[in-house]
């Protein structure tokens, strides 16, 4: 599984810039992404797909020992919809 070694190398090799520069930009990326889903914001990369934050119930949760229902809080989840174009590649025939 490629990680964040082989993305800063395939910038590198893609763009020729020092890989200092490729993994700072990486990460400025990666912070800045975050942050504005966290804030609530849609955050879209064009032919990518879009990322953001939503909120999930999660349904009533039970004490195994007595029996007794227990309210649970909505937690906040990051999801991520993918563009058109990345779901024709994710599909298309080989």
């Amino acid at each position: 599984m490629p990680g964040k070694a082989e993305i800063v190398s395939r910038v590198v090799f893609e763009t020729g810039m020092p890989k200092a520069h490729a993994a700072r930009a990486l990460e400025i990326l990666v912070d800045a992404l975050q942050e504005w889903v966290a804030a609530g914001e849609r955050v879209a990369i064009p032919g990518l797909g879009v990322f953001y934050a939503s909120e999930r119930v999660v349904g009533k949760r039970r004490n195994p020992q007595t029996g007794e229902q227990l309210p649970t809080r909505p937690v906040r989840v990051a999801r991520f919809r993918p563009a058109k174009e990345f779901k024709e590649l994710l599909n298309a025939k080989k």
